[in-house]
């Protein structure tokens, strides 16, 4: 095993994730971000040679393993996004001669705006993202650094920064790093981060043009020199051999070229999808037959009521359908290929995920997740998916509308903030816990008849919760109003109707209570495919009810 750790100095780590916007910070650090630090500290240092082995080692590894706490990003006071500053624009060209005059409009304009009062300012944002834990870990389990390990020990002591100068780190090689948390894997829900790949040492070299730009400064002050001396040469002997020098000079500039070479910005290097390493409760507990990890879509603009459910998931199906390269697959479409009928295996479900259980929820919509089954092959589902979510170019995620032709109009974006809000986190929505409570109200599969329908009822929903692979809850307490802050009464969601016939399916709210701890998503009844029946756990968490 191999391991690199780093410590930000600050307790921030300054980085933006959505590259020139700047509005999300980058958390946790690429792995190819990690990379262009040290070969800046390599470039810096005078480029020794068993250093330079070292990287070209380390480029050719896999992706490596993370271990990386939870971040929030500073934000601007209570509004979301980044803390705006205004800063200097850079420096403006001096004048070539200052004029005779006290007026500082005239003495701005001949040059003295190159000093930093006088500049103009231009709002700029510095995502920042503060960890939990300012050490994070890079971990290559299979890798064995060998003869490299004592290069790479000493070029780890260069390094001062990773990302933004600002953003100070401390860097060493750990021989014990903690249990992994993000992992190399494939798929939509995937995170994407930045790798590296063999040869990008050449190429960060090639985009940095260091010597070029060196040589060509360098031979511009030769020849400057050379005109001096030769003005200042009184023997003629002296002054034909220095002209002979400056006419040497002046070719080799012309080979040159009259344009100064320049540094330019590295490519972004390849894209890696990373998820989060298995939750040993999540192991060890009962859970459903869907995946814990869930694929959140954040909405911006317009507020919507959580009542608007059902809309929102059509529009949200709609949308993934129409980018979704054939053939659709059965976990995507819900419906049996080759007949078109309602498929009888577990597919793909949209959740609502909406402002509630907290002091001042009103259950608007801060966006919606994507559930699937555990079975569904990673590949197949990056295949569907990330033509909808990701710009496979850039690697970052592409925002879309969703629009349903009359009512609901709105932008959607993947989520990649380190800490969203509370709502918009997966756990929220999955963790362990005896007790949940309907966040949408639970669709029953049948009208149930007779003096003791409500308890005909209560055993619909714990089969419902049978169908879905939990254990048989103990208690299940039926009433209109949810035990969840923020929710609205159940009669305030639109009834869902039958496929077939067009009759309406009564729903209602719901409180399990189980014999021991089960891992969400909790999704029961007749519309858990279209955001209805979507339950919250209720047992008490460390700093939320």
């Amino acid at each position: 095993m191999f391991a690199l750790g780093l410590r930000y100095l600050m307790g921030w780590a300054m980085a933006a994730a959505d590259g020139q916007e700047k509005q999300i910070a980058e958390w946790p650090p690429h792995p190819d971000r990690v990379f262009m630090a040290l070969a800046a500290a390599w470039f810096e240092t005078g480029e020794d040679p068993d250093q330079g082995a070292a990287l070209r080692w380390l480029e050719a590894l896999p992706a490596p393993c993370l271990t990386a706490s939870d971040a929030s990003q500073r934000q601007s006071g209570r509004l979301a996004g980044p803390v705006v500053s205004y800063v200097p624009v850079n420096d403006s060209a001096l004048g070539k001669k200052m004029p005779d005059t006290h007026e500082l409009k005239k003495l701005k304009d001949a040059g003295l705006d190159v000093l930093p009062e006088y500049r103009s300012r231009q709002p700029r944002s510095f995502p920042v993202a503060i960890p939990e834990s300012p050490d994070v870990f890079l971990i290559w389990p299979d890798a064995k650094a060998g003869e490299h390990l004592a290069a790479l020990r000493d070029l780890c002591t260069t390094v001062t920064h990773v990302g933004h100068s600002a953003s100070l780190v401390q860097m060493w090689l750990e021989p014990e790093p903690p249990p992994v948390t993000w992992q190399p894997g494939e798929g939509a829900i995937a995170h994407r981060l930045r790798a590296g790949y063999p040869g990008r040492l050449d190429h960060l070299r090639d985009r940095m043009n260091r010597y070029s730009c060196i040589a060509w400064r360098d031979l511009q002050d030769a020849i400057r020199r050379a005109k001096h001396n030769k003005k200042a040469l009184a023997d003629k002997t002296q002054r034909k051999q220095a002209s002979a020098t400056l006419k040497a000079l002046e070719n080799e500039f012309a080979e040159l070229g009259d344009t100064e070479p320049v540094s330019q910005r590295p490519l972004p290097s390849r894209w890696q999808g990373y998820v989060r390493a298995a939750v040993p409760e999540a192991e060890t507990k009962p859970g459903s037959l869907f995946d814990t990890n869930l694929l959140i879509v954040g909405l911006r603009g317009r507020r919507y009521p959580l009542t608007s459910t059902l809309l929102m998931a059509k529009a949200l199906r709609g949308t993934i359908l129409k980018t979704c390269p054939d053939p659709i697959p059965e976990w995507l479409s819900g419906h049996a290929p080759g007949t078109g009928k309602p498929t009888r295996k577990p597919h793909m479900a949209l959740i609502p995920l909406p402002f509630v259980g907290r002091e001042h929820a009103d259950g608007h919509l801060l966006g919606l997740a994507l559930v699937l089954p555990h079975d569904v092959d990673p590949d197949d589902t990056a295949r569907c998916l990330n033509p909808r979510f990701w710009d496979m170019e850039t690697g970052t995620p592409q925002a879309f509308k969703l629009f349903d032709g009359q009512w609901l109009e709105t932008e959607a974006e993947i989520e990649l903030r380190g800490t969203p809000p509370y709502n918009l986190q997966g756990k929220t929505w999955t963790r362990a816990s005896r007790v949940w409570a309907s966040a949408t109200p639970v669709v029953l599969d049948r009208h149930f008849k007779g003096p003791d329908k409500w308890d005909q009822a209560a055993d619909g929903v714990k089969q419902a919760c049978q169908r879905i692979g939990l254990p048989r809850p103990d208690t299940v307490l039926l009433n209109p109003v949810s035990s969840i802050e923020g929710v609205p009464h159940a009669r305030r969601f639109p009834v869902l109707t039958r496929k077939s016939g067009g009759g309406s399916l009564e729903h209602t709210h719901v409180t399990l209570v189980f014999s021991e701890r089960v891992v969400g998503p909790v999704i029961l009844g007749a519309g858990r495919f279209r955001g209805y029946g979507l339950c919250r756990p209720m047992d008490r968490e460390q700093g939320h009810a």
